[in-house]
């Protein structure tokens, strides 16, 4: 008993002891480390880093951050500002308090990382776990950032100054020295790379820097600050089913409405797909609904469709498909596409954040309810005002009876209409044939412009031409017959496409031979190749549009405009066969061509069908029906004859010749315009 008396009276005075002279140790080595540190580093001329480190921007223990940024980072210098360091949160603690490796003076260069830990230790355990440091498969980090990186290193101010980098005004542009950084989010496969500039524009980020308020979210008040976890991680704050607890922190009275709707249920019972506040707000760039770019202003067209247009959403879940589309068609949804951003969308009925199902008393859309949710907006709605289905389509109240009403007036349109364009299809049918009769009995002869076999070439290519191009931007712009099943339109659209498109390659075919193989042909040829006289008749006919000359060139067998045309024909062919058989046999082609030659072929074919569709619409078509001289239409594309009238007007160098030829008896060569015999 005694003993352990005297033993423990032993330890006390050592204790005593000891407590009484390390601080004497302690503060002569403090007086001697930070004196004889300053002395050195605290000089403005003190050498930096190497040329090597220079050449390289590589820091004596530098992280990948801070080697990208050539060591400008908070405190990273080797200069050390004794009065500022006064003011840090670290200015009771002595240089070696950090830098333990630090024994002897001058120290070698490169010392090793401070460690946080000693004194921030529940810090530096969960940042040891977070998402900076460990990967989501548990996978280690490559050279993770450290502490300086975004506190800084010797003039560490406290979080609540406002040169502290981790200052809540300061926090984003402190994570986006790494978010922002390309190379960074790259390398380290970073999920969202352009976060730091969408939050730059975010309505929580210019409250703070625009408005200078102080109770608007940042980085770390979202994914955390030294616990930060990845969005798989089921503890992560931005977990899909953990945000919306998350921005109720801020949010608190939108959160309680959320957590109890019908998104906020089905969230937290597990359902995927369910959204949550960014599904509908944004990540990043959030917006205020006031705000001229806010993603969401249309809501009708931009958000709710993302989920209650997707087939298989709606499938999966049986929400019906037909909503969106019935809103798009119904009053309101043709007001707000002509611009009215003051009639009803999706929120405006159906709420925002408090979102029921319909069957719950306390949904806005639940049928007791309506007259009130109208009346919002149209004062003294009443339960009859508010019946049948808002969204418009089949269904509802008296779906019966809209379904044959709509098919009542298909029908009606259809006979009436159709009626009447029979009617008068006759009518100019009749007046076409009185007109044509007169053509016949012309007093002066007739000249034959096109034969039987060149009528036949310009009727095939004709009817093949507006037949693709129907067919064509049918299948672009999905265009449908009404009263056709689905599936027959698709038959239409493509196979209608195809054997156009087959006819116009043997229609091409049939032009080649004859153009290589009859005399005529190959003079018809010759004589539309473009010559100097073509470019003198250009200027001359504009001159004569312009009042400067009073007269018209006078052209031969075919005038520039033709040329034009039979060129551009050949030329527009070509393309669109190549490009066409590229896509009709898209597998075979990408054998020989990579992918993106495939979208080039689109795009050709596309664009070239456009050029071809109004090239003929404003030039071809004003020539055989709209020019005054051949109103209200040119039949040589059904005799093949023009008038010696027109051919004065229109040919005056070629009737000319063959005056000459007639005079001297002699017969013209088989590619000329000749004289129709009598009984044609």
């Amino acid at each position: 008993m005694m003993t352990t008396r005297r033993r423990t009276l032993r330890s006390f005075l050592t204790a005593i002891l000891a407590l009484a002279i390390l601080p004497l140790f302690a503060g002569a080595a403090s007086a001697l480390d930070n004196g004889r540190c300053v002395d050195c580093h605290g000089d403005r001329g003190i050498p930096g880093w190497s040329p090597a480190e220079k050449a390289s921007n590589v820091a004596p223990g530098g992280t990948k951050a801070q080697r990208h940024f050539g060591g400008n980072f908070p405190g990273m210098s080797l200069y050390v500002d004794p009065e500022a360091y006064k003011f840090s949160v670290h200015a009771d603690l002595s240089c070696t308090d950090c830098h333990a490796d630090l024994k002897d003076l001058p120290h070698k260069a490169g010392l090793k990382p401070v460690d946080c830990s000693g004194c921030h230790s529940r810090e530096a355990a969960a940042y040891a776990k977070s998402n900076h440091v460990v990967s989501f498969d548990g996978k280690p980090i490559d050279d993770p950032p450290r502490c300086v990186d975004c506190h800084g290193a010797h003039a560490v101010p406290r979080s609540s100054v406002s040169t502290s980098p981790v200052y809540f005004r300061n926090i984003a542009a402190t994570c986006t020295r790494c978010h922002g950084s390309k190379e960074i989010t790259a390398a380290r496969n970073i999920a969202i790379p352009g976060a730091a500039r969408m939050y730059a524009g975010s309505v929580h980020n210019r409250a703070i820097v625009d408005l200078g308020l102080n109770k608007s979210a940042s980085c770390v008040d979202c994914h955390g600050a030294h616990n930060m976890k990845d969005r798989r991680d089921p503890s992560s704050s931005i977990n899909k089913t953990n945000l919306p607890a998350t921005c109720g922190r801020c949010h608190f009275g939108v959160y309680a409405l959320y957590k109890d709707s019908v998104h906020g249920t089905a969230l937290a019972h597990g359902v995927p797909d369910a959204p949550n506040c960014a599904d509908c707000h944004g990540e990043h760039d959030v917006r205020a609904i006031r705000d001229p770019g806010f993603p969401n202003v249309s809501i009708a067209a931009s958000s709710c469709p993302t989920c209650h247009a997707a087939e298989k959403l709606t499938a999966r879940y049986g929400v019906p498909v037909d909503k969106v589309r019935g809103y798009q068609q119904s009053f309101h949804g043709l007001s707000a596409r002509l611009g009215d951003k003051t009639v009803a969308n999706c929120a405006s009925c159906h709420g925002d954040h408090a979102i029921y199902p319909s069957s719950d008393p306390r949904s806005t859309v639940y049928p007791k309810n309506l007259p009130v949710t109208c009346g919002k907006c149209h004062p003294g709605a009443t339960a009859n005002f508010a019946s049948g289905n808002i969204h418009v389509g089949p269904g509802g109240t008296g779906g019966r009876i809209k379904y044959w009403v709509e098919r009542l007036y298909i029908w009606m349109i259809v006979v009436v209409i159709g009626g009447m364009i029979v009617h008068n299809g006759f009518d100019y049918f009749r007046k076409m044939q009185a007109l044509y009769r007169r053509r016949r009995q012309w007093k002066q002869p007739a000249y034959e412009r096109l034969n039987r076999s060149e009528r036949t070439q310009h009727i095939l290519t004709l009817s093949t031409f507006f037949t693709l191009v129907v067919t064509g931007f049918a299948l672009k712009f999905k265009w449908s017959v009404p009263l056709l099943s689905d599936e027959t339109n698709v038959a239409l659209r493509g196979g209608g496409h195809r054997v156009a498109a087959v006819f116009m390659i043997a229609t091409g075919v049939y032009h080649v031979f004859y153009a290589v193989f009859t005399a005529r042909g190959r003079g018809q040829v010759w004589r539309m190749i473009p010559r100097w006289k073509d470019a003198e008749d250009i200027v001359g006919t504009i001159r004569y549009f312009l009042g400067l000359a009073d007269r018209k060139p006078k052209f031969d067998r075919f005038s520039y405009v033709e040329k034009a045309e039979y060129l551009a024909l050949v030329w527009g062919t070509i393309v669109m066969v190549v490009t066409g058989f590229l896509l009709w046999f898209q597998n075979v082609a990408l054998k020989h061509i990579p992918m993106w030659g495939l979208d080039v072929a689109t795009i050709v074919h596309f664009y070239e069908a456009i050029l071809a569709t109004l090239a003929i619409i404003v030039w071809h078509l004003y020539y055989v029906f709209v020019n005054p001289d051949f109103a209200p239409m040119s039949f040589t594309w059904i005799d093949g004859k023009l008038s010696r009238h027109d051919m004065e007007h229109e040919h005056a160098i070629e009737l000319e010749e063959i005056d000459a030829y007639a005079r001297r008896g002699e017969t013209p060569p088989p590619d000329a315009t000749r004289i129709a015999p009598e009984e044609e």
